[in-house]
């Protein structure tokens, strides 16, 4: 899963979709995970930089990732695929 191309995202993690005009406000940890997706980073380099920067453990890790990535999909930010 990636976040779209078009989805503009600043420093301060306000996301901006330009084809619904929609925007969002990001915690400091989405906004990372959407730099990295924009990226092209895989979820497993997403997870192991995020565990390594913040005490999180594993199985809590898996379970957040998965409701933000549900969340992406709901609002329409993101497309299937690595």
């Amino acid at each position: 899963m990636r976040i779209k191309p078009s989805i503009a995202i600043n420093d301060n993690g306000f996301l901006f979709d330009p084809g619904t005009g929609e925007s969002y406000t990001t915690n400091q940890v989405a906004r990372e995970i959407i730099f990295m997706m924009k990226q092209h980073q895989p979820l497993d380099v997403i997870k192991t930089t995020l565990l390594e920067k913040y005490e999180v453990d594993e199985v809590t890790f898996e379970k957040n990732i998965i409701d933000f990535q549900a969340m992406l999909r709901h609002f329409n930010l993101c497309e299937d695929g690595e």
